[in-house]
């Protein structure tokens, strides 16, 4: 999967599927995108959708699913979010896995969502990766482990930072791999450079850990090896004190605002035509198998070594 196609993937989840339980928990923002601009933004994403891209639908699905900048409609989500499955889309799959997980939307049904789940992560979707990763912890084996952590490796080379912040807590914690400090603490630096949780706070912890066991190997003489290893780990590690890390401060969701930078990636990507010539087929994207194309969630796993914890599936409603 091309980095483009995982930004974009990632600037949809922090669009709709995670400011979803923020609109749904207060029922006055409804009809906030009433404005004739952000219904414009909405319809091009319709059109998109219509015309073949599976990201599209599957975002117009999330809208109507939560009344997201929209008027709530269950029956165009099914229907959307169908579409985006039919047509191979990694962020569809993962989302109707999510919706079937929950029993929102369609009825529960683990079977089918761990079967979407599974073709989402083999498309190499970040955050199917990581949620079938965490899955996977659950059943606490060996086996299950070394998949879970091949998985997260694979969200580790698409850059999608919750898959990236699990895997650092693991090899902090030890669990289902073998403990590795300065992979961690590298991880964790990549993650606060980018203001990613509490990966800052993550990584002081580490570094005041390493500088103390350092300290007292110095003291007493026992080790100038391990001294001598682990003092340019340090030194790189400090290197973030002396870079900006830029913080983007919360401020009020703009529906039209998000519609727009959305559309606008996606006609970047040129991953599906509005003007049918007959060689496209709705839902083949380009980069697909079709030569005539042109070019084309909970992230805090507190309690890591409790394994019942591990798995926090994302919530679209807060429960009571």
């Amino acid at each position: 999967m091309k980095i483009t196609k995982t930004g974009l993937a990632l600037a949809f989840s922090s669009t709709l599927l995670f400011t979803a339980v923020a609109v749904a928990a207060d029922t006055d923002q409804a009809g906030f995108c009433e404005s004739a601009s952000c219904q414009s933004e909405f319809n091009k994403l319709e059109e998109m959708a219509r015309y073949g891209s599976g990201e599209a639908a599957t975002i117009v699905a999330l809208a109507y699913a939560t009344g997201e900048g929209v008027e709530q409609d269950i029956d165009k989500a099914r229907l959307l979010i169908k579409q985006a499955v039919r047509w191979r889309e990694p962020m569809g799959m993962h989302q109707m896995s999510i919706w079937l997980r929950q029993g929102f939307i369609f009825e529960q049904d683990i079977a089918r969502a761990d079967e979407l789940l599974s073709r989402a992560a083999r498309a190499e979707f970040g955050p199917a990766l990581t949620d079938k990763a965490k899955l996977l912890l659950t059943k606490n084996t060996p086996q299950a482990d070394k998949k879970a952590i091949a998985l997260l490796e694979q969200a580790d080379q698409q850059y999608y930072s919750p898959g990236q912040y699990l895997l650092a807590q693991l090899l902090v914690s030890g669990v289902a791999v073998e403990s590795d400090l300065a992979r961690a603490a590298r991880l964790y630096k990549n993650l606060a450079l980018k203001g990613y949780a509490d990966s800052r706070q993550q990584l002081d912890q580490i570094i005041t850990a390493l500088e103390q066991t350092t300290e007292r190997a110095a003291e007493d003489k026992a080790d100038s090896e391990l001294v001598a290893r682990v003092q340019p780990l340090l030194t790189d590690l400090k290197q973030i004190n002396d870079i900006e890390v830029f913080q983007i401060q919360g401020e009020q969701f703009n529906v039209k605002s998000e519609f727009s930078n959305i559309v606008a990636q996606l006609d970047s990507l040129q991953l599906y035509e509005r003007n049918p010539t007959g060689t496209r087929i709705p839902g083949q994207l380009c980069g697909r198998g079709v030569a005539s194309c042109t070019t084309s969630v909970d992230d805090t796993m507190g309690g890591l070594l409790d394994r019942s914890s591990v798995f926090a599936p994302l919530n679209f409603r807060p429960t009571n």
